[in-house]
């Protein structure tokens, strides 16, 4: 049997396409999105060349057709002559002389992702290409795809750039560095030859470069802003003025705005890249007033009064902790320099299915006032847990010196804002009543325990473990991190699990890889027959003979999960 690429572009291809994909897993990884990036290759010949395949795909055995490009190349063709930067001249001569090439890749670029457009309908996807780059005897795209929930999670805002809006986001800010790595990656000699660097950015500079372009972006001004925000901000956090933390806004607004009322306008603006200056200035902010930033520099200290366009705005939390604002809409997290996406403690769906899961037979009632908790326990500046037991009125009898016992009384939030200025926890039922404040966990060890991790997270663990009925931990950590104990994992259907054991059964080293990603995605949920059956297929493809150079995964076998039960596959309703 041949292994060889008939969709032959150039001899590393399938090498490349893969460090792409996982370079764009590992940024989202990064950045806190649930979601698994899809990369993939269109290859279009080179005009005047010998005949071969006029339009190549990577992987050939994927779930693009190829005939989604048929007459790519007379499209292109018949769109080079109309595209708009035709009408462009330029003074310097060499730009002008590369023109003709430059329209023909972004013409390739462009008509790929409009042939997409229909299949991402279909896939409840959203593609984006880098532009199109010679390799070998073909004009080579990247195309990353990304689920379009992905862009309901995180919206984008408008910004105004020389008279013109357009959308940004943290996200798109990242997709476009990747695809920009990308065009960087098929510009080396061979690409893909080497997996391991690829001459890309690794993820971390990827989301750290994305994050500093985002934030550049965000200067509604007519004028380009050279300050690197991103960095200042960062180093500003890092600061203490006489001991005390960094809190207090950023609100960046053009000096003169008409909407700004200032309380303090600086003669003469301060940079904020004079970080200890720029930290002696911030000790005024307050949450009323904030410092007025523009292009990079302090103008004064004021309020923004345009509610019809709130302002974008950095607020700092606490010592190497901030977040990027728009209005209430938080578009960017640092966290000890880390960058992320702003994160639900838990998405509305999972955390109702979670409690339902817990505690069988909880209202509807009950479940939205734990919400509501949750959210509260994630406004506190400080660590913080909370336990729901279904036993909580015989546990505070138990734990009576291991805390104060309180006359049963519903959650509130001023409770809750008292009961946590205290160490220890608080101790509430499933219909949302608090026994008692201050508790003193115990409970044995348990295998989910980690040293990685703090006290409060390692008590709730060990004590909601130890229980003989439902127990639910919320701990926030003192680095602001929110955890639900336990936090069930997602149901799938039962179905899926079932075609993709299937899939993998009838596969060859061919076209196993996409049954084998999601099996591998999704092993906890396999019972022991399917375990087995995988194994197999495993070990039948991956001894088939293979050409020289050809990588195989080999993918670690599969063993039936001890905490696997029904209750985690759903049934389809039809």
């Amino acid at each position: 049997m041949s292994n060889t690429i008939k969709l032959f572009m150039w001899g590393y291809q399938p090498h490349f396409r893969l460090a792409v994909e996982l370079r764009a897993k590992r940024v989202f990884e990064l950045l806190g999105a649930e979601i698994e990036p899809k990369v993939f290759l269109v290859g279009l010949r080179r005009p005047d060349l010998a005949p071969g395949h006029p339009v190549c795909i990577e992987p050939e055995d994927g779930e693009w057709p190829l005939a989604i490009f048929d007459d790519l190349g007379d499209q292109v063709e018949r769109a080079i002559p109309n595209h708009p930067q035709q009408q462009m001249f330029y003074t310097h001569e060499p730009t002008m002389r590369e023109k003709p090439e430059r329209i023909r890749r972004l013409t390739i670029t462009e008509e790929i992702k409009r042939r997409l457009e229909s299949e991402d309908l279909k896939l409840v996807r959203k593609s984006f290409c880098s532009i199109a780059y010679p390799v070998g005897d073909y004009y080579v795209v990247a195309v990353l795809q990304l689920p379009l929930r992905l862009f309901r999670q995180y919206p984008p805002v408008e910004v105004t750039w020389q008279r013109e809006v357009y959308e940004t986001s943290l996200v798109h800010a990242c997709i476009h560095q990747l695809l920009d790595e990308a065009c960087r990656g098929l510009a080396l000699p061979n690409p893909g030859r080497v997996m391991s660097d690829e001459g890309m950015r690794s993820a971390g500079e990827i989301v750290g470069r994305a994050a500093s372009s985002f934030m550049r972006s965000s200067f509604i001004a007519s004028e380009y802003a050279t300050s690197d925000l991103f960095e200042d901000v960062n180093r500003l956090s890092q600061l203490r003025y006489e001991g005390k933390t960094s809190i207090g806004r950023l609100v960046l607004a053009a000096a003169d705005d008409p909407n700004v009322e200032y309380v303090v306008r600086l003669a003469s603006p301060v940079p904020l890249s004079e970080t200890r200056w720029a930290r002696k200035l911030l000790q005024m902010a307050t949450a009323e007033t904030a410092l007025i930033v523009q292009y990079g520099s302090i103008s004064g200290l004021g309020k923004v009064s345009d509610v019809s366009a709130p302002p974008f705005c950095v607020e700092f939390l606490d010592p190497h902790q901030w977040d990027f604002r728009c209005g209430d809409q938080v578009l960017l997290r640092s966290r000890f320099g880390e960058v992320q996406l702003p994160q639900e403690p838990i998405g509305k769906e999972r955390f109702i299915d979670n409690m339902r899961r817990v505690f069988q037979g909880i209202g509807e009632p009950a479940i939205a006032r734990f919400r509501i908790v949750l959210d509260l326990l994630a406004q506190l500046r400080h660590g913080s847990s909370l336990v729901i037991a279904t036993d909580a009125a015989e546990e505070t009898q138990r734990l009576v010196r291991q805390g104060t016992a309180i006359v049963p009384t519903p959650l509130t939030k001023e409770l809750i804002e008292r009961a946590t200025t205290i160490d220890g926890t608080i101790l509430a039922d499933p219909q949302g009543v608090c026994h008692a404040i201050g508790v003193i966990l115990d409970g044995q060890a348990s295998d989910d325990s980690t040293p990685s991790r703090g006290a409060r997270y390692n008590s709730a663990v060990r004590y909601v473990s130890a229980g003989s009925v439902p127990r639910m931990a919320f701990v926030i950590s003192e680095d602001r991190t929110l955890d639900v104990v336990p936090l069930l994992r997602p149901r799938v259907d039962r179905w899926r699990v079932a075609a993709a054991v299937s899939e993998i059964e009838r596969a060859t080293l061919d076209n196993y890889h996409g049954a084998r990603t999601f099996l591998s995605e999704h092993r906890f949920y396999l019972s022991a027959e399917q375990c087995l059956l995988v194994n197999e297929a495993l070990d039948r493809i991956e001894s088939e003979p293979r050409e020289v150079g050809q990588i195989v995964l080999v993918t670690r076998r599969f063993g039936p999960h001890p905490a696997m039960n029904d209750g985690y596959l759903k049934d389809d309703p039809k």
